[in-house]
């Protein structure tokens, strides 16, 4: 059983390293899924790798959300701007007015 652990460990590490070296992960996914592999989490390489292109496709959806909200907030910002600037005229145009009468 111990040859068999062994075996499986030098496996999902030389993979781990080749997917690092390649740019295929960053430095904190190898951190992680290496000391996942070291507690018995994968079965085998297969499992691995799924677990790779889960972690990869969750970091890049999280990456959309985050630059979808950005583009969100700054409509918002862009919105209140031109309403303050509707405003400011609106009181102008009210003051200009005021003034003319007198």
């Amino acid at each position: 059983m111990k040859v068999m652990w062994i075996r499986r460990q030098r496996v999902l590490r030389r993979l781990l390293k080749k997917m690092r070296d390649a740019k295929k992960i960053d430095k904190h996914i190898y951190h992680s899924l290496y000391m996942l592999a070291k507690g018995n989490q994968f079965k085998n390489k297969s499992v691995l790798i799924e677990t790779i292109h889960d972690m990869k496709s969750a970091k890049t959806q999280e990456k959309t959300l985050e630059e979808q909200a950005v583009a969100k907030k700054a409509r918002a910002k862009a919105r209140l701007e031109r309403k303050a600037a509707r405003e400011a005229k609106k009181l102008a145009d009210a003051e200009a007015a005021a003034q003319s009468e007198q």
